[in-house]
């Protein structure tokens, strides 16, 4: 990725880097990006967004559990449906997939899979805006998962967003002491959560739809 990338913002450099030959100076441009992308992805894996590296890799965790289950569940072609509808920016077949997996049996007696099945609404119904849905589906999901990390984080910003700073601190502090949460780095960034608040007051809802979350 980091390779093409750089190569295309070679391409470009080749109009604006004039000092050798257009051939050299593509080359030039493409290094450079290259060297800049890999400076900003150690920064993301191994310095002071480590944190936020982990909690991004945990919802991507969540997402496979999901895929598992609806491929457990219905099989390849309800799968292939679920996988293809990722690439929409409003995912309504996601959505009823998800529905009709609260409407099997064994998934209704199984809490893990209600977890992910809830919280994976919650995205969906963040997508589309509809705030009272998501909040509604995140406590669903800490009602069979009290101390989940993720589900307890993603509360937090929707009380932080709609101003309600106490509820806000406090589901931050739910989320760091979910009990399998073994990453002091990841932790600190769930409490810097709350050092910002306190120090900078709270984050506000984006106008375009969509765009809430997108620097979460």
């Amino acid at each position: 990725m980091a390779i093409g990338t750089g190569f295309v913002l070679g391409h470009f450099s080749t109009m604006i880097i004039h000092i050798y030959d257009p051939p050299i100076n593509f080359l030039i441009g493409a290094v450079i990006a290259f060297i800049l992308y890999q400076l900003s992805s150690f920064k993301r894996f191994f310095g002071s967004r480590r944190g936020e590296f982990e909690y991004e890799y945990r919802i991507d965790l969540a997402e496979k559990i999901i895929k598992k289950l609806v491929f457990r569940t219905f099989g390849l072609f309800t799968f292939i449906k679920y996988f293809q509808d990722q690439f929409n920016a409003l995912r309504t077949s996601q959505k009823d997939i998800c529905r009709n997996l609260l409407k099997n049996a064994n998934i209704t007696q199984d809490n893990k899979s209600l977890y992910y099945i809830y919280y994976k609404l919650s995205n969906l119904e963040l997508r589309e805006d509809n705030f009272k849905e998501e909040i509604n589906m995140l406590n669903l999901a800490i009602s069979v998962k009290a101390n989940d990390l993720l589900a307890n984080f993603r509360l937090a910003v929707c009380y932080e967003m709609d101003g309600f700073l106490d509820d806000a601190i406090k589901y931050y502090h739910l989320a760091s002491n979910d009990p399998y949460l073994n990453s002091d780095v990841l932790k600190k960034y769930i409490l810097s959560q709350v050092e910002r608040i306190e120090q900078k007051g709270p984050m506000h809802r984006p106008p375009a739809l969509g765009a809430k979350y997108q620097a979460w």
